[in-house]
């Protein structure tokens, strides 16, 4: 009997499937490639989000280290919530988050306390407190440590007198100012004021030098 010419002898594979197998090789490496494509696209398509997410959230960072040195608390609050919101997942925003925790306290106390003189003094003192700590990985053993990187010259209230400084012993720090009068208590201007790490309070947790 005369073999068909498609079929193999006994045992093979006939032509008809190998060439089927060529066929689907062929194909499954065009998928492969495809996907190998499609992936790096996505992957450098993240990747151009990433950087320009970054970019946009420096850019706002620096926006409101510009106001936080002008003393625009508010402003600098403003622009480090939309930070954190805008761009969650980038090295910035856990910055920002670490720097709206100080100032949103900070800017409350625009209203619980009016008398801007002092306000502004024991804000720029805090500021330098914590911007020493974020460089050197310690709070300042005296507010002395902080002229003249951080500020001109060690930080005084509106009257002439130093501010008050104490780190805690189980870390954080306490800043406190003793009113015109420079006696513990009072009203008006002779209010005492404090921050204690983050926020102003109406009495620290430990008694200031």
């Amino acid at each position: 009997m005369k073999r068909n010419p498609d079929q193999a002898s006994a045992g093979a594979v006939p032509r008809n499937a190998r060439i089927m197998d060529r066929r689907c090789a062929q194909v499954n490496r065009i998928a492969r490639r495809f996907a190998c494509s499609v992936a790096l696209g996505v992957v450098a398509w993240v990747g151009i989000v990433g950087c320009s997410a970054n970019s946009a959230a420096e850019r706002a960072y620096e926006q409101a280290q510009r106001h936080i040195e002008q003393n625009e608390i508010e402003d600098a609050v403003r622009v480090l919530a939309s930070i954190v919101e805008r761009y969650p997942d980038t090295q910035v925003a856990a910055a920002a988050r670490e720097d709206l925790t100080l100032y949103e306290g900070l800017s409350t106390a625009v209203e619980t306390y009016p008398e801007r003189r002092v306000r502004d003094s024991m804000i720029r003192a805090a500021r330098a407190v914590y911007t020493f700590r974020s460089r050197r990985g310690a709070w300042p053993t005296s507010l002395a440590a902080l002229a003249p990187r951080d500020l001109p010259e060690a930080p005084s209230d509106p009257w002439g007198r130093p501010l008050r400084y104490q780190v805690k012993p189980g870390g954080g720090y306490v800043l406190g100012c003793l009113g015109s009068d420079g006696q513990p208590g009072g009203t008006g201007e002779a209010r005492d004021w404090f921050i204690e790490d983050r926020s102003f309070v109406a009495r620290p947790s430990v008694d200031l030098p």
